[in-house]
């Protein structure tokens, strides 16, 4: 399905772009691309966050024609799953009062290193456009 597969070039493009912009933008300018305070915006980025991880769920689910089932693309659809994971869990972290060890330990390991993973979501879905016959991609 090629909507799906468009989505998850959109959505791990955006998302990566999203958890990037705080970090990584004097090093890559993507304020000169992208409205930085819509992509720091809570609302977008809980909208963001959600459709990102449903449409990484759903890659995993689907198959285009020629393509090997689940593996075909693994690293997008992970990628999509966890860059919603991680935007979730920053807008639950900005929200609640409630500290977990759980939460914790998930922030510890996702939310400090988000720009890392924002940008090998960016460069993962750039490559996912590019190379969209190549396994695992």
């Amino acid at each position: 399905m090629y909507q799906i597969y468009l989505l998850s070039v959109l959505t791990n493009v955006l998302a990566g772009v999203a958890l990037s912009v705080g970090g990584m933008d004097e090093k890559l300018h993507l304020s000169s691309v992208f409205n930085k305070e819509l992509m720091q915006n809570d609302g977008f980025r809980l909208g963001l966050g959600i459709v990102t991880f449903v449409v990484g769920f759903f890659k995993l689910l689907s198959v285009s024609e020629g393509d090997v089932p689940v593996v075909g693309d693994i690293l997008p659809a992970i990628s999509g799953l966890v860059l919603g994971m991680i935007l979730l869990l920053q807008y639950y972290r900005s929200r609640s009062t409630v500290s977990s060890p759980f939460v914790d330990t998930l922030d510890n390991i996702f939310g400090k290193n988000s720009a890392v993973f924002g940008t090998v979501g960016i460069l993962l879905g750039i490559l996912h456009f590019l190379l969209h016959r190549v396994l695992f991609l």
